[in-house]
């Protein structure tokens, strides 16, 4: 229940009062909302950055860069290569190769 109340006043910012008249199913619903909008913004973050870093690179680049080409989220449909595998164990030497094969891909080298 505590550490309820510490989300509901600390984070939420919900007063003690309010969270103590919320029924369970309210408080779900509130903390949903919050957590949605939370997820929202730190994505909005990591998009900025992610078009940042696409400008920053665009000079030095033969070819016209997606900013999902410069960096791949959870978010982005369909993974490409980079996200593939995600669970096997490289090599450093292979991780070399794929690096060096993006980078050709890319027109960086």
């Amino acid at each position: 229940m505590l550490s309820l109340l510490g989300m509901a006043v600390g984070c939420i910012g919900m007063s003690v009062d309010d969270f103590c008249r919320c029924t369970p199913l309210e408080f779900r619903a509130i903390h949903e909302a919050w957590a949605d909008n939370e997820r929202r913004k730190e994505r909005g973050a990591w998009e900025r950055t992610r078009m940042q870093c696409t400008t920053m690179l665009q000079p030095y680049s033969r070819h016209r860069l997606d900013p999902e080409d410069v960096l791949r989220f959870e978010w982005d449909n369909p993974p490409g290569p980079l996200c593939e595998g995600g669970d096997e164990k490289l090599t450093a030497k292979e991780i070399r190769e794929r690096f060096e094969k993006v980078k050709r891909e890319m027109g960086l080298t």
